[in-house]
């Protein structure tokens, strides 16, 4: 598919659009990644119930406002993953293990993340292809800003990976995909703004004391970037997200999603305590 068919899945669907900052647990750990779960569940709950109507898709943005590492599942391998966690948290960071993704990524006030959650019932995208949808989506959001990114692995960056989103050959987010039965959920984060040196050199000094080898990358700061440096110039992450929305809004239908939906508040509990518990494994002892 090009581009532009793959932009034309947005004005297939109707699109439900939750945001993170109107979830009244958004400070909790774990809440944001069970939602990612809860989703892939949700949208096929609420396509059952339609007859002739569009299919939903999910936009779900999800800013991460304390500062926290997601580990992915492979960190979990780590020879000394305990001291690694240790270290995190002395450097006043939450640590949560993420159901997607295969390495650590940091997360604080300067990270968007969004994720496009989609029913193959209704667009029947392989693995590829969803990825490409997303990475056609986030040079659309960024098309007035005039950056043009690229799509390759960064292997020196943290969580490097075939879909690294790239601009001037610096890193500036990257996606990840989970699969439940009928739906797809591509997930990305994007540096906006913030010291992403700093948090290069934070993850690199992770993967040293938890003594990271050849399976992990050798981080180095400065392969990864944000939308300001490459502008050079302070991008809120608020302004972005409206960007962001306003883009969505003139190519398709938004509804506001409901975090109190009942439906929904259902699928959520029992999500949230498979996250909770699979983050608890990691914490050290006090």
């Amino acid at each position: 598919m090009t581009d532009s068919n793959m932009l034309s899945i947005l004005s297939q669907h109707n699109w439900l659009v939750f945001q993170e900052q109107g979830n009244p647990l958004k400070d909790q750990r774990d809440v944001a990644l069970a939602y990612q779960d809860c989703f892939l569940r949700y949208l096929l709950l609420k396509n059952n119930q339609l007859s002739n109507e569009k299919l939903y898709g999910i936009f779900h943005f999800y800013p991460i406002f304390v500062p926290s590492v997601f580990l992915g599942a492979k960190d979990k391998l780590l020879p000394n993953l305990t001291q690694g966690v240790s270290f995190l948290k002395d450097s006043d960071y939450q640590v949560s293990v993420r159901p997607h993704g295969g390495l650590g990524v940091v997360e604080d006030a300067g990270i968007l993340n969004f994720a496009i959650v989609t029913d193959n019932r209704s667009v029947n995208l392989s693995i590829d292809q969803a990825f490409n949808f997303s990475i056609a989506v986030i040079q659309a959001s960024l098309k007035r800003y005039g950056l043009t990114i690229e799509a390759y692995e960064i292997p020196n960056s943290y969580c490097p990976g075939k879909y690294d989103i790239v601009i001037n050959q610096k890193k500036v987010g990257g996606i990840a995909q989970r699969r439940y039965k009928d739906s797809v959920t591509t997930a990305a984060y994007i540096g906006v703004n913030g010291n992403q040196f700093a948090r290069g050199q934070l993850m690199k000094n992770f993967y040293s004391i938890a003594q990271a080898d050849h399976r992990f990358p050798l981080v180095d700061p400065s392969s990864m970037s944000t939308l300001s440096e490459m502008l050079d110039q302070d991008l809120t992450l608020a302004d972005y997200q409206k960007d962001f929305l306003d883009y969505l809004n003139k190519v398709t239908h938004l509804e506001q999603g409901d975090y109190q939906d009942t439906e929904l508040e259902a699928i959520y509990h029992p999500q949230f305590e498979k996250a909770y518990l699979r983050s608890q494994k990691i914490q050290p002892l006090s």
